[in-house]
């Protein structure tokens, strides 16, 4: 009976480990998938407009003092180089980073914003999506120690590269298009808010 039990241990300590193998292969699989195409994306037109267009609507909205976007007067960020298309190039998914300035702060985020091209032109839209949340004790040195800008890229890319490629490798349109709808509802609440 005692050899049973250890046997199913060990069989059960074997598939653990084989399941943690793959799921480490596969982050490394799709992150470096992604990256090669973000190489790619680099050498597009869209790449460099809709960055272009979401620097440009961040400082504007910080500029008309909306209340949503008052967030980033007290913080560092940075407008994150990885964009994540839909295969038409015509959505996608961008990256905020943030790192509060507060001393005593023991969080930083990632929101994500959306970008869609309509008539010709990448509207920006930075409210109703996801805020990512990573505690300062889990990455960096000490509790209020600002997590790396690099490692919010590092952390905040995993999490969308989650759902972001299909089993073939390609591209889950699905997943950058399904946020689309509800959002141009959302963004015109946050346009008329001032701080």
């Amino acid at each position: 009976m005692e050899t049973q039990e250890l046997m199913m241990k060990k069989y059960l300590l074997i598939f653990i480990s084989v399941t943690g193998l793959f799921a480490c292969v596969n982050i490394a699989h799709r992150r470096a998938l992604f990256d090669a195409q973000l190489d790619v994306f680099k050498q597009n037109d869209s790449y460099h407009e809709v960055q272009t267009a979401t620097k440009k609507s961040l400082k504007k909205w910080v500029a008309e003092d909306l209340r949503d976007i008052q967030v980033l007067k007290k913080c560092n960020w940075k407008l994150d180089d990885a964009v994540f298309f839909n295969s038409k190039k015509d959505r996608c998914y961008l990256l905020l980073l943030l790192q509060d300035k507060d001393t005593l702060a023991k969080q930083d985020y990632v929101d994500v914003i959306y970008g869609a091209l309509e008539k010709e032109k990448w509207n920006i839209y930075f409210t109703g999506l996801s805020t990512m949340v990573f505690s300062r004790d889990k990455y960096s040195k000490d509790d209020h120690e600002p997590i790396a800008m690099a490692t919010l890229s590092l952390l905040s890319r995993e999490e969308i590269l989650q759902d972001y490629y299909k089993g073939n490798r390609h591209i889950n349109d699905e997943y950058v298009n399904k946020a689309y709808p509800e959002l141009k509802k959302k963004q015109e609440t946050f346009l008329k808010k001032k701080h």
